[in-house]
């Protein structure tokens, strides 16, 4: 198998992390976010459904967009560094 095919059947699988799949695979985080936008945009093609739970701030709860798949660096609300990670699955 592809290693994009290898990310949409781990996505499929439970919710993961940009993080947490390159841990997985062996990649750097770059390299996942890359690849990881073209399997979204595969997946969407191919009628799946993409769910990204946003970045959130642990201080004030700010969101952030769906674009942002990587972990931001600080919040803009209160610039608090303690961010969970966006959250993508393909159902």
């Amino acid at each position: 198998m592809t290693l994009r095919r290898d990310l949409t059947k781990m996505l499929s699988a439970q919710p993961r992390s940009v993080s947490s799949i390159a841990r997985a695979m062996g990649l750097d985080r770059g390299d996942v976010e890359d690849h990881l936008r073209h399997a979204i945009r595969s997946a969407r093609a191919a009628g799946h459904q993409v769910i990204i739970e946003p970045a959130k701030c642990r201080q004030c709860g700010f969101t952030f967009s769906e674009d942002k798949l990587s972990k931001p660096g600080k919040c803009p609300a209160c610039r608090g560094t303690r961010l969970y990670e966006p959250q993508i699955r393909i159902a």
